[in-house]
């Protein structure tokens, strides 16, 4: 692990073979990485009747019959709901998007959560989205889809990508598209995800630095 300004950077397979790439795009997680914190998976999870410790919710609801599922998706999306109308920015958010977009650089938001409700985190809170995908639109984190098909809507390669987010499956998904993975620790779980990542930040405007210095070493390799 090397430090890096107000960073830390982890020397994986990934970066090392790409660290002349430069960054075309950012691919961000939207519940704890753009928003602050909110959804309480354990609680989600007992009111549902899984129990703390029954995995993922969208991966139980694939194995449930018919009638526990569609009560189990009404659950999920009053949460989300919940989730929608509280929901206040992380530091730095609004900024570092219109810096990415100042600098030509395609943002997009690959989520667990219903399509809908990123559009309308984004109207919320005056943002602006170039592509998103849901989990109506293929397989969910930590497969590899949704960085893939962001990409190619972007034209751009997954090495030519950051995929920011504060859990697990942000960082799996990364490493599985071949993306750059960014580790937002900002609560108590997320430094025990860090060894997946890339990169780990505090704030999220400290993608700009990572940003600039990947994009410097392009310049000056080529």
């Amino acid at each position: 692990m090397l430090q890096a300004g107000g960073y830390r950077f982890f020397a994986t397979s990934v970066q090392e073979a790409n660290v002349h790439m430069p960054i075309r795009a950012v691919i961000f997680d939207l519940d704890g990485t753009i928003t602050q914190p909110y959804l309480d998976f354990d609680a989600i999870r007992r009111e549902i009747g899984l129990g703390e410790d029954g995995g993922p919710v969208l991966e139980a609801m694939e194995k449930m019959p018919p009638q526990q599922r569609r009560r189990t998706e009404e659950i999920l999306h009053y949460h989300e709901e919940k989730a929608l109308a509280a929901s206040q920015l992380n530091e730095g958010a609004e900024e570092t998007l219109a810096c990415l977009r100042d600098r030509g650089i395609h943002v997009g938001v690959l989520t667990r959560n219903r399509k809908c409700n990123a559009q309308a985190i984004a109207e919320k809170h005056g943002l602006y989205f170039d592509a998103v995908v849901g989990r109506e639109d293929g397989p969910v984190k930590p497969d590899a889809f949704g960085v893939r098909h962001l990409c190619r809507h972007f034209g751009v390669e997954p090495a030519e990508t950051l995929l920011v987010g504060d859990y697990l499956y942000d960082m799996l998904c990364a490493r599985a598209a071949g993306a750059v993975g960014v580790l937002i620790v900002n609560h108590g779980k997320a430094g025990t995800f860090a060894e997946h990542a890339d990169f780990t930040i505090e704030k999220l405007s400290e993608i700009l630095r990572i940003i600039d210095e990947k994009n410097d070493a392009e310049r000056a390799a080529s």
